[in-house]
């Protein structure tokens, strides 16, 4: 769990496998099937390394920023942060029209979340502010990071083999 005391206190560590501690078992599998989701079109684009790369980086990016810019969240569970930056970098990189509609839609999301501010099925209010700086940092690294050279290239058929 990113808990804020255990932070102050030293506790670095927590800033990646904060991520990976959640609330019960639903909120667990929820997360699960998201990240399923989000593994299976990295992996058709050719870039589930790069995403990984970039959850190394994401992932403090996601705790640093909670700890500084949301003060009144004691401790922070789940993938959901890392998540929406993952689709974030998974759309920035794809680009093209396909991408900048996914990007709307992420958009409208969070508006939606700050709007509404839901909860979960258990009551506990939902971190809005971790898919939030989850999906700048998406964006951020998917900017910032190697080109796309990454991406698989697809067999041409028309290409002579050797």
């Amino acid at each position: 769990m990113l808990d804020r005391a255990d932070l102050r206190a030293g506790q670095a560590w927590r800033l990646w496998t904060g991520h990976l501690a959640h609330t019960d078992a639903r909120h667990a599998l929820v997360n699960l099937a998201a990240c399923a989701l989000l593994v299976v079109v990295a992996v058709r684009m050719g870039m589930l390394r790069g995403l990984l790369l970039a959850s190394l980086a994401m992932m403090p990016a996601i705790g640093a920023c909670l700890f500084l810019f949301a003060p009144w969240l004691q401790w922070y569970a789940g993938l959901s942060g890392l998540l929406h930056g993952w689709a974030a970098w998974l759309l920035r990189r794809r680009g093209g029209a396909i991408a900048i509609a996914g990007l709307l839609l992420l958009v409208a999301k969070l508006a939606w979340e700050a709007w509404w501010r839901p909860r979960t099925g258990g009551g506990i209010p939902v971190a809005i502010e971790a898919h939030r700086f989850g999906a700048l940092a998406g964006l951020l690294f998917a900017m910032i990071g190697p080109g796309k050279r990454n991406r698989r290239k697809r067999a041409d058929p028309q290409q002579p083999r050797d």
